[in-house]
């Protein structure tokens, strides 16, 4: 899915999206080992991003949307991490 769809990104993040067959929005989470290490630093990004995509999921088209967090994340404060998601939510509802 990641080279079909199409791509939003900023420091923290990189999405990928593509429609799906479906009547809602699914989320996808990619939270690399190698980039953030610890379990309790992965599982941080992804209640943030969980929660954030709950959210807004009423805003959303029909898609699936693989999200991939980036070494930057790893050190970035919740409320950053939740800002940069908000403009990616926004972005893909706009431009879908």
């Amino acid at each position: 899915m990641r080279e079909r769809g199409r791509r939003f990104s900023d420091a923290y993040f990189s999405l990928s999206v593509l429609a799906n067959h479906e009547s809602h929005p699914r989320l996808g989470l990619a939270i690399a080992t190698r980039t953030f290490g610890t379990a309790v630093l992965r599982n941080r990004v992804k209640r943030i991003a969980r929660e954030s995509f709950r959210m807004h999921q009423h805003a959303l088209p029909p898609i699936d949307i693989t999200l991939a967090a980036r070494a930057a994340a790893r050190t970035a404060l919740p409320r950053e991490l939740r800002a940069s998601l908000d403009r990616h939510w926004q972005s893909i509802a706009h431009r879908w």
